[in-house]
């Protein structure tokens, strides 16, 4: 790689920094494809401004009122794990 834009010492900062272990070909690719994620970023710089768009329109015009309904589903048909009102659910850490 010429002119790189991220060295060997940061790919190995960010290896330690993602508790990563990576051999030196997989840190040669890290570097190129890390390489290619600035790269795409500067090309997103680079691209023209769009102008912003006008959202002038009334928004009342495209917005329904909220409708408070029931809903079908209880909690007990939700879920056969409910127990006093509450979920009960295996335990998991000890």
């Amino acid at each position: 790689m010429s002119n790189p834009i991220i060295d060997q010492k940061q790919i190995e900062k960010i290896a330690e920094l993602s508790s990563l272990e990576l051999t030196g070909e997989e840190t040669q690719l890290f570097a190129r494809q890390f390489a290619d994620i600035l790269n795409y970023f500067k090309m997103i710089d680079e691209a023209p401004q769009m102008p912003p768009h006008d959202h002038s329109v009334d928004a009342a015009e495209h917005w329904r009122e909220d409708e408070v309904v029931e809903s079908p589903v209880t909690a007990e048909s939700f879920s056969p794990h409910l127990e006093s009102g509450h979920f009960k659910v295996p335990k998991i850490i000890e």
